[in-house]
Formats: C-alpha cells, structure tokens, sequence
C-alpha cells in the first residue's frame, strides 16, 4: 500500500470522512504524484496546477489536501495559499432602487403578493 493510499484510508476510518472528500483528496495527491516530496517539488506542482488552467481558488482548495499529506508524515513542508481575486458582484445603483420602490402592481395577483411581501 502506498503512503498516499495509508493518508486516504487513515483520513476515511480515523478521521470519518465522507466519499467525496476521500475522492477529492486522491484527485488532490494524483498532482503531487510523490510519496515523500520536496520543497521545490511542491512549488512545481502549484506551477503545474496553474499551467493547466486551474484559478487560484481551484489551486487552495487542492493545497488544503497536499498540506494536509506532509504534515500527516510528519514533515514541516507545506505551500502557502495562492492570493485570490477579490470578486466584488455588481449591486444595484440608486436609480434602480427608486424604480424598485416606485413599482405599482397592476393585476390583483400582484397586489396580493405586495401585500404579503
């Protein structure tokens, strides 16, 4: 058994974790591909990961397994988070919220919703 395979099933039976994160750490060690990796080795598979399209976000969410794997055989390496895009949605300008505000319904169906609202 590999020591990959031992972290997952530690992980499953220690741990209880469900299917979905024992699969989500097996996708996450398959870019490692190492049993014992080292510092370089780790910044060449966030390069890896980065290459092959994955967003910074996509990259942390696997960091958060790979960390997880050195520091569970006792190794002190470990990848810092990527720094993510700050993702501000567009909210509604003054206009749109005085049109809002003015709306009148005009069947009684909505009148009644109105009233409920």
């Amino acid at each position: 058994m590999t020591r990959h395979e031992r972290f997952i099933q530690e992980r499953k039976y220690l741990k209880n974790v469900s299917s979905k994160t024992i699969e989500w750490h097996r996708k996450s060690l398959n870019w490692l591909g190492l049993e014992e990796p080292k510092e370089h080795q780790l910044k060449d598979c966030v390069i890896r990961m980065r290459e092959a399209g994955l967003k910074a976000s996509s990259v942390n969410c696997r960091l958060r397994s790979i960390n997880g794997y050195p520091a569970w055989s006792g190794s002190a390496l470990r990848v810092p988070r990527l720094k993510e895009e700050e993702f501000l949605p567009e909210t509604f300008s003054a206009e749109d919220i005085s049109k809002f505000a003015q709306w009148k319904p005009k069947t009684k169906t909505a009148q009644k919703a109105r009233i409920c609202t």
